[in-house]
């Protein structure tokens, strides 16, 4: 995994004393694994915690797919200062939840993520795996088309309920895995309210296989 990061400081013009001043920090490290083009709101959480509570920082936050990191200076904060101790907090950490599922949907313009809604790019990311599993489960399983719709539906519950208590546990993609055995029993549970004995075990094999459990 790369985790080279390129510091570019961005200063407000003529900066007076009601303008903002940034510094934009460029990390490799915080891709999601799951869609090209997102950042994995997991790993970024508690990097932007961390940085959050450096000395001459107001608010950081990301960008949709998870390279740019913006930072917001407090009034009469040392940009070099600012900026060499948040990159030495961007060392990056284990991001693939899954193999790539494709490519993420582009976010709007000139739009940041502070910790927060760094959920917002998990839940996505739940949705991008929830329709890649539908799409293999009923591949191999013979499913009707209800079925499906109801499948991906759960799936994609399931998902962002497990993302989001992790997130809630202080984030970082290990938080994700525990979460992951009591995700799995309330995916086969509900699985039963609409398949049948012999479905809902191919459906739980699959993906656990797509999981890699």
């Amino acid at each position: 995994m790369k985790r080279t990061c390129v510091i570019v400081v961005l200063l407000a013009a003529c900066a007076t004393s009601g303008e903002r001043r940034y510094v934009v920090l460029e990390s490799e490290a915080y891709g999601c694994g799951a869609a090209e083009g997102l950042g994995c709101g997991l790993a970024i959480a508690p990097v932007l915690h961390q940085i959050d509570e450096l000395e001459g920082v107001g608010e950081s936050s990301t960008s949709w797919d998870g390279r740019y990191f913006r930072i917001e200076l407090e009034p009469g904060a040392d940009s070099e200062h600012v900026s060499a101790a948040a990159a030495g907090l961007l060392q990056g950490e284990a991001c693939c939840v899954t193999e790539p599922r494709g490519k993420a949907a582009p976010a709007g313009p000139e739009q940041w993520y502070d910790e927060e809604r760094t959920r917002l790019l998990s839940r996505h990311e739940a949705g991008v795996i929830a329709s890649h599993y539908a799409d293999v489960i009923n591949s191999e399983v013979e499913l009707a088309p209800d079925s499906v719709k109801r499948l991906q539906t759960v799936l994609r519950e399931e998902l962002e309920l497990a993302f989001e208590r992790a997130h809630a546990a202080g984030g970082g993609v290990d938080r994700l895995w525990d979460q992951l055995p009591e995700a799995s029993a309330r995916f086969e549970k509900r699985l039963a309210e609409f398949l049948t004995p012999e479905q809902r075990a191919q459906v739980v094999a699959i993906t656990m296989r797509e999981l890699g459990a």
